[in-house]
């Protein structure tokens, strides 16, 4: 009797031993499961920063983005007559988005704002003084509602930061063959993120508000906020009513 005792407490610890192992073994591959699609992101993140998969801008780019400025002339009363350009683009500072009427800025983020930078931060990235260039909770949605459910009307997630990336260092031509347009989409979004990041280390969030809405195509060959203003509404960004 003692000797099937014994017998049994040994099967039944081989048992245990063996059910222990196989639980380990199958928790190991989940983690890695799990940490590998990390683990080449930030690989291909490192290398993408580092100018393996096409040139990347400096900060010094970054400092002094270039970009097509109309030459307008002006009157003795300090009133535009006139305008030469290759693209109708005038800048602005971010004081210049403010309105007279204090009462007609809105809150955003508990930060008072005009309405223009209101607008843009409420179409286009609601998180935007939340993140360092990247939002992650968008990310999340497009690859669940994008990749996962295919409904290709979800969006890109990209940030107002991304896309002043884009705007200011616009993507090269992704070719014709769907296979090379996926990979070049895919470096290109890598080298956004990068960029974003960067902008974002560099500049205010209302300097990236202002850089953002000077490098937009409004269309009528109006680029950037005051010269679509100007050219639509006949009035300066801060003149405009939240309609507009």
């Amino acid at each position: 009797m003692q000797t099937k005792k014994n017998t049994t407490r040994k099967t039944t610890r081989k048992k245990g031993v063996t059910n222990g192992n196989r639980t380990r073994k199958i928790v190991k591959w989940l983690w890695i499961l799990a940490m590998t699609p990390l683990v080449l992101l930030a690989l291909m993140l490192t290398l993408t920063a580092m100018g393996v998969f096409g040139r990347m801008p400096s900060f010094e780019e970054l400092e002094n983005p270039k970009s097509n400025l109309a030459t307008e002339i002006y009157a003795d009363n300090g009133k535009v007559i006139g305008s030469f350009f290759v693209q109708n683009r005038s800048y602005v500072q971010y004081a210049d988005l403010f309105p007279q009427d204090s009462t007609n800025l809105l809150t955003v983020a508990g930060r008072e704002v005009p309405p223009i930078a209101a607008a843009l931060i409420a179409t286009e990235d609601v998180r935007f003084y939340t993140h360092s260039g990247i939002d992650l909770i968008s990310l999340a949605r497009v690859g669940v509602k994008t990749i996962a459910l295919q409904r290709s009307s979800q969006g890109g997630g990209s940030t107002i930061t991304q896309q002043l990336a884009k705007n200011l260092f616009p993507r090269g031509k992704r070719g014709d063959n769907k296979i090379v347009r996926t990979v070049k989409l895919v470096v290109a979004k890598f080298k956004e993120w990068i960029t974003a990041i960067k902008l974002e280390y560099n500049y205010t969030k209302e300097e990236i508000v202002a850089m953002y809405l000077n490098t937009v195509e409004y269309g009528s060959n109006a680029y950037g906020i005051k010269s679509a203003a100007a050219t639509f509404f006949g009035k300066t960004p801060a003149e405009l009513n939240i309609q507009e």
